[in-house]
């Protein structure tokens, strides 16, 4: 009940209007247990009805306003973070989904990664968790959400 009451809330706040651009995120894994990844993907399902809260998943990231980043970033993984990012239009956000995209969590700087985003980039917004639950991203999307409405409104 409580994602219905977040998504209800959000189609019912004056500053969120009904039919405003969506929020289409890229969603890219960049190491780590992918617990953060599968929760996004359980967010993705229709139990939780992105679409009536005007957010939408995107396949390209040219296509996209946010990259949604989960797992710790490896040194493997970071061109490719840079081209996905490099790719977006310029008016765009990044976003770290759960402690390991955040700061690393429990791996850290070691060979193999550079940790979380806080020390490499400035991110648009953070949910935290270990994993990040559905939920908490739902709210933290919906949060994003309001503050783009506010920011175009002026």
């Amino acid at each position: 009940m409580l994602i219905r009451a977040l998504i209800e809330a959000a189609q019912g706040h004056a500053r969120v209007p009904r039919g405003r651009q969506p929020l289409r995120l890229f969603h890219i894994e960049t190491a780590g247990c992918e617990g953060c990844g599968m929760e996004v993907a359980a967010l993705r399902g229709a139990a939780y009805g992105l679409a009536r809260a005007d957010i939408a998943f995107v396949d390209r990231p040219e296509a996209a306003d946010f990259l949604l980043v989960t797992g710790a970033l490896s040194r493997a993984m970071a061109p490719e973070l840079d081209r996905a990012w490099q790719a977006m239009p310029a008016r765009r956000g990044l976003i770290a989904i759960g402690a390991c995209a955040i700061d690393g969590g429990p791996f850290g700087e070691t060979y193999a990664l550079l940790g979380g985003l806080s020390r490499l980039a400035r991110t648009t917004i953070d949910v935290p968790g270990c994993p990040a639950e559905p939920a908490a991203i739902l709210d933290g999307l919906l949060t994003l959400a309001v503050r783009r409405e506010d920011e175009a409104a002026g």
